[in-house]
């Protein structure tokens, strides 16, 4: 996820603070982690040695047809539902590239079952109105041994001229083998959905148990090497250091060059060399992106080429910029301001200033938005309207008007964000100076203060919520249910959250708390649901008082996780709420002004200058 820069000398100085007094909590956790991972893949291969004897299926999914991809499974066994899941995007991708997802492992009697399996799938371009298909099958089969079963999409050239699809049921031989390529595929999904402890735990249990490292592919031992930086394994256990190697381990995955020329490019601008700098960030804006990260990095280059040129006050090309921002991008509010402010300003050819693109210094344009959080309203308070009673009039007055067009659009969007609520106090300012507009100034100066009040009332809400374990509930609820690949990314709470949780996500300091917090949270969820496990009880009590040693350490460093993001979370919202606090004093402020303003005048109209008595 990319962060905003704004206010980024704030959020490094609030993560220092937070940090500093943790850093020999941070060694302890880093062993912990290490402690937790060891034990938990002998717990693994304690449990898989225990089953041998027993019947049971593992019944995996995976999808090799390179048009189709599936969304959902459900899965039963006559008639009970064992199953059902729905793919996030970066897991479908990870099944497409050849991992696999243990969806079951069924602990059954000898006999005969009947076996249902639902899907839903469409095709690998469709978009989210795409036509769906339904595969289905019900087979019957026998269980008389340890088995494992793949289910595949099937969709060869008689299901293609049908528009069809179907599931096939293929029969893998004996489980728990060392040697077992669908539990190193298993593996390999685990690792790329960013379950790390479960990934790096079964790498481990598999080499303990006489596994090879030649066995592990390029493709799984780069993976589960960003397991482990993810996981933040410091000291390697000896066992894996085979397929981890400390370099990699401990160095952040490999990411695009894109990152790299991007800061390049802004360091330019930092340093004054203009020619180059605009020429990296218009190269890199020009490229063709299909990652995620890579299309936002784009807007935020578009972002910051068009208040760059709005700050040398070329309007013609800040617009131009400011329109390549995707509308449903999180920079698309602040690029509707500065478009606004783009087509509002002349076009002036002047040699730029020693200013850097993102709002540093003070911009060459007396009136132009510096494009910074801390700045934000800067812009509207140094505005070509000189004077409180300026009117826009000819060439001026049609600049106004389209000036309003992406403010207007700015006024249904949700006002906890900073750039909204700009836009609610620009467009009745604007207004104001436009020849007959006064009253529908008022209108939107009511407006402003009607969202303004409602979005500090959320604020104060959220403060609420966050002081009474709220977030962190809905945190861990998301994080402990099975069925759906999107808990990672936090999809559910987002609407229960009122839109909060993104402020907070724009922290540096509160992204990196939440990953700790998500992280040590798992290892203690997992461990503890073999508190009362037989497995465990079981080889003398070995393994039991391991577990009994370990839990209540992993759960002081929950609770001191915990504490951290609450703490993050109370002081970001609280300068939200600082934030919007002003913009409510200048909304009501410009009200009563201009209620003044027409009380005189009517006072005006009606004094004959004789003295009442």
């Amino acid at each position: 996820m990319t962060m905003p820069l704004p206010s980024f000398v704030k959020r490094v100085l609030c993560a220092c603070l937070v940090l500093l007094p943790l850093a020999a909590a941070s060694v302890e956790e880093a062993d912990l982690k290490t402690q937790a991972l060891d034990l938990y893949s002998d717990i693994k291969a304690t449990e898989e040695a225990a089953f041998q004897d027993t019947r049971s299926v593992a019944l995996y999914f995976g999808n090799r047809e390179p048009d189709l991809i599936v969304r959902a499974i459900q899965v039963t066994v006559d008639g009970r539902e064992v199953a059902r899941y729905t793919y996030s995007d970066l897991e479908i991708e990870s099944i497409r590239n050849g991992g696999i997802h243990l969806l079951a492992d069924l602990r059954l009697p000898i006999g005969r079952y009947a076996i249902g399996v639902k899907a839903t799938a469409m095709s690998v371009e469709g978009g989210p109105h795409a036509e769906r298909l339904y595969p289905y099958i019900e087979e019957t089969f026998a269980l008389e041994r340890n088995t494992q079963w793949e289910l595949a999409l099937v969709h060869d050239a008689w299901f293609k001229w049908q528009n069809k699809a179907a599931i096939k049921v293929q029969e893998r031989g004996i489980k728990n083998s060392v040697s077992d390529s669908l539990r190193l595929k298993a593996m390999y999904f685990n690792a790329e959905r960013h379950q790390a402890f479960e990934a790096l735990a079964d790498a481990l249990a598999v080499l303990k148990a006489g596994g090879r490292a030649d066995q592990f592919s390029p493709s799984l031992t780069q993976a589960l090497n960003r397991s482990a930086y993810e996981f933040g394994l410091v000291d390697i256990p000896a066992t894996l250091k085979p397929v981890l190697h400390n370099d990699q381990a401990r160095q952040s995955p490999q990411i695009s060059p894109v990152y790299s020329q991007y800061n390049a490019g802004v360091e330019l601008l930092k340093r004054g060399e203009w020619a180059q700098g605009v020429q990296t960030l218009m190269a890199l804006s020009a490229g063709e992106y299909v990652e995620y990260d890579e299309l936002l990095l784009r807007d935020k280059i578009n972002l910051a080429l068009g208040f760059h040129f709005l700050k040398q006050g070329d309007s013609e090309l800040s617009a131009k910029y400011f329109r390549l921002v995707r509308r449903l991008s999180p920079y698309a509010n602040k690029a509707l301001v500065g478009l606004g402010w783009a087509l509002l300003s002349p076009r002036q050819n002047r040699v730029p200033a020693p200013v850097d693109a993102l709002g540093a210094a003070a911009p060459s344009t007396a009136y132009l938005w510096s494009g910074s959080e801390d700045e934000i309203a800067w812009a509207r308070r140094h505005t070509p309207f000189r004077r409180a009673w300026a009117v826009a009039s000819g060439g001026k007055a049609e600049d106004l008007q389209a000036a309003l067009v992406p403010w207007m659009e700015l006024m249904n969007r949700d006002p906890l964000d900073p750039a909204v609520q700009e836009g609610l106090l620009i467009l009745p300012y604007a207004m104001s100076h436009w020849a007959g507009q006064a009253q529908r100034a008022d209108s939107y100066y009511a407006l402003a203060t009607s969202r303004l009040a409602e979005a500090l009332q959320r604020l104060n809400s959220a403060s609420a919520d966050v002081q009474r374990g709220g977030l962190r509930n809905a945190i861990d609820l998301a994080d402990q249910r099975e069925s759906s690949g999107w808990n990672i990314w936090l999809s559910t709470i987002y609407d229960s959250k009122d839109g909060y949780l993104d402020l907070l996500l724009e922290g540096s300091a509160f992204y990196r708390a939440l990953q700790d917090y998500r992280q040590i949270a798992r290892i203690y969820h997992v461990l503890s649901g073999y508190k009362d496990s037989a497995v465990v009880a079981a080889n003398d009590g070995a393994l039991g008082g391991k577990l009994s040693d370990l839990l209540p350490r992993l759960a002081l460093n929950v609770a001191r996780s915990a504490e951290i993001i609450d703490r993050i979370a109370l002081a970001e919202l609280s300068r939200h709420r600082k934030r919007t606090e002003t913009y409510l004093a200048e909304a009501n402020f410009a009200l009563a002004r201009n209620h003044e303003n027409a009380r005189r005048s009517l006072t005006r109209v009606v004094w004959d200058g004789e003295e009442r008595q």
